[in-house]
Protein backbone atom coordinates (compact mmCIF):
# COMPACT_ATOMS: atom_id res chain seq x y z
CA UNK A 1 0.00 0.00 0.00
CA UNK A 2 1.38 3.38 -1.01
CA UNK A 3 2.40 5.72 1.79
CA UNK A 4 0.00 8.66 2.08
CA UNK A 5 1.61 12.03 2.71
CA UNK A 6 1.04 13.12 6.29
CA UNK A 7 1.21 16.46 8.09
CA UNK A 8 4.81 16.03 9.25
CA UNK A 9 3.87 16.76 12.87
CA UNK A 10 4.17 14.75 16.07
CA UNK A 11 0.86 16.22 17.30
CA UNK A 12 -1.65 13.45 18.25
CA UNK A 13 -4.45 15.39 16.53
CA UNK A 14 -2.41 15.47 13.33
CA UNK A 15 -1.84 11.71 13.53
CA UNK A 16 -5.52 10.97 14.14
CA UNK A 17 -6.46 13.24 11.23
CA UNK A 18 -4.05 11.38 8.93
CA UNK A 19 -5.98 8.18 9.64
CA UNK A 20 -9.55 9.44 9.95
CA UNK A 21 -10.10 12.44 7.70
CA UNK A 22 -9.77 10.82 4.30
CA UNK A 23 -13.01 10.98 2.33
CA UNK A 24 -15.60 8.36 3.41
CA UNK A 25 -13.45 6.91 6.21
CA UNK A 26 -15.56 8.19 9.17
CA UNK A 27 -18.74 6.97 7.45
CA UNK A 28 -17.30 3.51 6.91
CA UNK A 29 -16.47 3.32 10.62
CA UNK A 30 -20.03 4.51 11.37
CA UNK A 31 -21.56 1.76 9.24
CA UNK A 32 -19.41 -0.92 10.81
CA UNK A 33 -20.26 0.30 14.31
CA UNK A 34 -24.00 0.14 13.60
CA UNK A 35 -23.85 -3.45 12.41
CA UNK A 36 -22.93 -3.62 8.72
CA UNK A 37 -20.62 -6.60 8.32
CA UNK A 38 -20.85 -7.43 4.62
CA UNK A 39 -19.56 -5.47 1.66
CA UNK A 40 -23.10 -5.26 0.25
CA UNK A 41 -24.36 -3.82 3.55
CA UNK A 42 -21.66 -1.16 3.47
CA UNK A 43 -22.70 -0.22 -0.07
CA UNK A 44 -26.32 0.14 1.06
CA UNK A 45 -25.31 2.51 3.83
CA UNK A 46 -22.86 4.39 1.57
CA UNK A 47 -24.70 4.48 -1.77
CA UNK A 48 -22.54 7.22 -3.30
CA UNK A 49 -19.13 5.65 -2.77
CA UNK A 50 -17.57 3.77 -5.68
CA UNK A 51 -16.78 0.11 -5.23
CA UNK A 52 -13.09 0.72 -5.92
CA UNK A 53 -12.84 3.48 -3.31
CA UNK A 54 -14.70 1.45 -0.68
CA UNK A 55 -12.30 -1.45 -1.22
CA UNK A 56 -9.32 0.87 -0.91
CA UNK A 57 -10.59 2.50 2.27
CA UNK A 58 -11.27 -0.89 3.88
CA UNK A 59 -7.73 -1.98 3.11
CA UNK A 60 -6.37 1.25 4.60
CA UNK A 61 -8.43 0.79 7.75
CA UNK A 62 -7.26 -2.80 8.06
CA UNK A 63 -3.67 -1.58 7.64
CA UNK A 64 -4.17 0.93 10.47
CA UNK A 65 -5.61 -1.75 12.78
CA UNK A 66 -9.10 -0.24 12.83
CA UNK A 67 -10.92 -2.91 10.79
CA UNK A 68 -10.51 -6.67 10.79
CA UNK A 69 -11.55 -8.85 7.86
CA UNK A 70 -12.55 -12.49 8.27
CA UNK A 71 -12.24 -14.10 4.85
CA UNK A 72 -14.17 -17.35 4.68
CA UNK A 73 -15.82 -19.50 2.05
CA UNK A 74 -19.12 -17.66 2.49
CA UNK A 75 -17.52 -14.28 1.81
CA UNK A 76 -15.65 -11.61 3.72
CA UNK A 77 -17.03 -10.35 7.02
CA UNK A 78 -15.84 -6.97 8.28
CA UNK A 79 -15.79 -5.66 11.82
CA UNK A 80 -14.14 -3.09 14.05
CA UNK A 81 -11.14 -3.92 16.17
CA UNK A 82 -10.81 -2.63 19.73
CA UNK A 83 -9.11 0.45 18.28
CA UNK A 84 -11.97 0.87 15.82
CA UNK A 85 -14.65 0.63 18.49
CA UNK A 86 -12.76 3.23 20.53
CA UNK A 87 -13.29 5.70 17.68
CA UNK A 88 -17.04 5.88 18.06
CA UNK A 89 -17.05 8.54 20.80
CA UNK A 90 -15.05 10.69 18.37
CA UNK A 91 -17.67 10.22 15.65
CA UNK A 92 -20.46 10.78 18.15
CA UNK A 93 -18.90 14.10 19.14
CA UNK A 94 -18.69 15.08 15.48
CA UNK A 95 -22.38 14.26 15.08
CA UNK A 96 -23.34 16.25 18.17
CA UNK A 97 -21.34 19.20 16.86
CA UNK A 98 -23.20 19.06 13.53
CA UNK A 99 -26.56 18.86 15.32
CA UNK A 100 -25.67 21.97 17.31
CA UNK A 101 -23.92 24.07 14.68
CA UNK A 102 -24.82 22.80 11.19
CA UNK A 103 -28.33 21.49 11.64
CA UNK A 104 -30.06 23.19 8.71
CA UNK A 105 -27.51 21.93 6.18
CA UNK A 106 -28.34 18.31 6.96
CA UNK A 107 -31.82 18.56 5.44
CA UNK A 108 -30.95 20.54 2.33
CA UNK A 109 -32.43 19.04 -0.85
CA UNK A 110 -29.16 17.52 -2.04
CA UNK A 111 -28.78 15.58 1.23
CA UNK A 112 -32.25 13.98 1.25
CA UNK A 113 -31.95 10.32 0.26
CA UNK A 114 -35.00 8.04 0.68
CA UNK A 115 -33.00 4.83 0.14
CA UNK A 116 -30.49 5.72 2.84
CA UNK A 117 -33.26 6.88 5.18
CA UNK A 118 -35.11 3.58 4.87
CA UNK A 119 -31.92 1.58 5.34
CA UNK A 120 -31.31 3.47 8.58
CA UNK A 121 -34.91 3.15 9.76
CA UNK A 122 -34.79 -0.60 9.14
CA UNK A 123 -31.78 -1.25 11.32
CA UNK A 124 -33.10 0.87 14.20
CA UNK A 125 -36.55 -0.72 14.55
CA UNK A 126 -37.37 -2.22 17.92
CA UNK A 127 -38.71 -5.68 17.20
CA UNK A 128 -40.32 -5.86 20.65
CA UNK A 129 -42.97 -3.41 19.42
CA UNK A 130 -44.06 -5.58 16.48
CA UNK A 131 -47.13 -7.87 16.75
CA UNK A 132 -45.93 -11.46 17.15
CA UNK A 133 -46.98 -14.61 15.36
CA UNK A 134 -47.72 -13.13 11.93
CA UNK A 135 -46.26 -11.22 9.04
CA UNK A 136 -46.54 -7.46 9.60
CA UNK A 137 -46.19 -5.02 6.68
CA UNK A 138 -45.62 -1.27 6.87
CA UNK A 139 -45.75 0.86 3.73
CA UNK A 140 -43.79 4.12 3.55
CA UNK A 141 -44.79 6.74 0.99
CA UNK A 142 -42.38 9.67 0.70
CA UNK A 143 -43.45 12.84 -1.08
CA UNK A 144 -40.97 15.28 -2.62
CA UNK A 145 -38.95 12.60 -4.45
CA UNK A 146 -39.46 10.92 -7.85
CA UNK A 147 -42.36 8.45 -7.66
CA UNK A 148 -40.11 5.46 -8.38
CA UNK A 149 -37.99 6.30 -5.32
CA UNK A 150 -40.80 7.17 -2.95
CA UNK A 151 -42.35 3.81 -2.02
CA UNK A 152 -40.93 1.24 0.37
CA UNK A 153 -42.29 -1.60 2.47
CA UNK A 154 -40.92 -2.98 5.72
CA UNK A 155 -41.73 -6.67 6.03
CA UNK A 156 -41.57 -8.08 9.56
CA UNK A 157 -41.65 -11.87 9.87
CA UNK A 158 -39.91 -14.52 11.89
CA UNK A 159 -38.05 -11.96 13.98
CA UNK A 160 -36.44 -10.40 10.90
CA UNK A 161 -37.18 -7.20 9.00
CA UNK A 162 -36.68 -6.71 5.27
CA UNK A 163 -36.92 -3.67 3.00
CA UNK A 164 -38.96 -4.15 -0.17
CA UNK A 165 -39.13 -1.69 -3.07
CA UNK A 166 -42.16 -3.50 -4.50
CA UNK A 167 -45.38 -4.41 -2.74
CA UNK A 168 -44.71 -7.83 -1.14
CA UNK A 169 -48.42 -8.72 -1.56
CA UNK A 170 -49.02 -9.67 2.05
CA UNK A 171 -51.46 -6.83 2.61
CA UNK A 172 -50.49 -3.60 4.35
CA UNK A 173 -51.09 -3.24 8.08
CA UNK A 174 -49.92 0.36 8.37
CA UNK A 175 -49.21 3.09 5.83
CA UNK A 176 -46.85 5.96 6.70
CA UNK A 177 -46.96 9.05 4.48
CA UNK A 178 -44.72 12.10 4.81
CA UNK A 179 -42.60 14.49 2.80
CA UNK A 180 -39.03 13.21 2.62
CA UNK A 181 -37.81 16.31 4.47
CA UNK A 182 -40.34 15.79 7.26
CA UNK A 183 -39.36 12.17 7.73
CA UNK A 184 -35.68 13.09 7.74
CA UNK A 185 -36.31 15.81 10.33
CA UNK A 186 -38.12 13.27 12.51
CA UNK A 187 -35.24 10.81 12.05
CA UNK A 188 -32.69 13.43 13.12
CA UNK A 189 -34.76 14.61 16.08
CA UNK A 190 -35.31 18.06 14.56
CA UNK A 191 -39.07 17.48 14.60
CA UNK A 192 -40.56 15.32 17.38
CA UNK A 193 -42.57 12.38 16.07
CA UNK A 194 -45.62 13.29 18.12
CA UNK A 195 -45.55 16.86 16.80
CA UNK A 196 -45.29 15.65 13.20
CA UNK A 197 -48.33 13.40 13.71
CA UNK A 198 -50.40 16.08 15.46
CA UNK A 199 -49.60 18.62 12.73
CA UNK A 200 -50.54 16.04 10.06
CA UNK A 201 -47.08 16.40 8.56
CA UNK A 202 -46.80 12.63 9.03
CA UNK A 203 -49.88 10.49 8.41
CA UNK A 204 -50.48 7.03 9.85
CA UNK A 205 -53.25 4.97 8.27
CA UNK A 206 -54.23 1.60 9.67
CA UNK A 207 -56.07 -0.04 12.51
CA UNK A 208 -55.94 1.53 15.94
CA UNK A 209 -53.56 -1.09 17.35
CA UNK A 210 -51.22 -0.77 14.37
CA UNK A 211 -51.15 3.02 14.61
CA UNK A 212 -50.44 2.91 18.34
CA UNK A 213 -47.65 0.38 17.81
CA UNK A 214 -45.74 2.72 15.46
CA UNK A 215 -44.21 4.81 18.24
CA UNK A 216 -43.14 1.61 20.04
CA UNK A 217 -41.12 0.08 17.21
CA UNK A 218 -39.99 3.18 15.28
CA UNK A 219 -36.69 4.53 16.58
CA UNK A 220 -34.98 7.70 15.41
CA UNK A 221 -31.25 8.03 14.74
CA UNK A 222 -28.86 7.15 17.54
CA UNK A 223 -27.43 10.63 16.94
CA UNK A 224 -30.80 12.38 17.03
CA UNK A 225 -31.47 15.36 19.26
CA UNK A 226 -33.00 13.71 22.32
CA UNK A 227 -33.92 16.54 24.65
CA UNK A 228 -37.46 17.06 23.36
CA UNK A 229 -39.19 14.38 25.42
CA UNK A 230 -39.84 12.22 22.34
CA UNK A 231 -39.84 8.56 23.34
CA UNK A 232 -38.84 7.43 19.83
CA UNK A 233 -35.26 8.55 20.56
CA UNK A 234 -33.34 5.70 22.17
CA UNK A 235 -30.00 6.44 23.84
CA UNK A 236 -26.77 5.45 22.13
CA UNK A 237 -26.10 2.72 24.66
CA UNK A 238 -29.27 1.01 23.42
CA UNK A 239 -27.59 0.38 20.08
CA UNK A 240 -26.23 -3.11 19.58
CA UNK A 241 -23.19 -2.79 17.32
CA UNK A 242 -22.87 -6.55 16.99
CA UNK A 243 -26.29 -7.01 15.37
CA UNK A 244 -25.84 -7.28 11.59
CA UNK A 245 -27.96 -4.94 9.51
CA UNK A 246 -30.21 -3.86 12.24
CA UNK A 247 -34.75 -3.82 16.06
CA UNK A 248 -57.98 4.86 20.51
CA UNK A 249 -55.09 6.39 18.25
CA UNK A 250 -56.42 8.76 15.65
CA UNK A 251 -55.69 8.04 12.01
CA UNK A 252 -55.00 11.36 10.32
CA UNK A 253 -57.38 11.86 7.39
CA UNK A 254 -57.05 14.37 4.59
CA UNK A 255 -53.95 16.02 3.19
CA UNK A 256 -50.49 16.47 4.56
CA UNK A 257 -49.37 19.62 6.27
CA UNK A 258 -46.25 21.30 4.85
CA UNK A 259 -42.90 19.80 5.91
CA UNK A 260 -42.00 20.72 9.48
CA UNK A 261 -39.58 23.56 10.01
CA UNK A 262 -36.01 22.91 10.98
Amino acid sequence: MGKRQGYGQFCPIARAAEVLTTRWTPLIVRELYFGSTRYSDLRRGLPRISSALLSRRLKELEHHGIVHCDRAEGGTVYGLTEAGLALFPVLESMGRWAQAHSRDDMTRDENLDPDLLMWNIRRRVDGAGIPEGRTFVVSFHFLGVPAQRGRFWLLFRGGEVEICVRDPDYGTDLEVTAHIRTMTQVWLGHLPLGTAIRQRALLLEGGGAEVRAFSRWFRVSALAIRDQGDTSAAPLNAVNPSRPGHGDAAVSPGGLAPPGGS
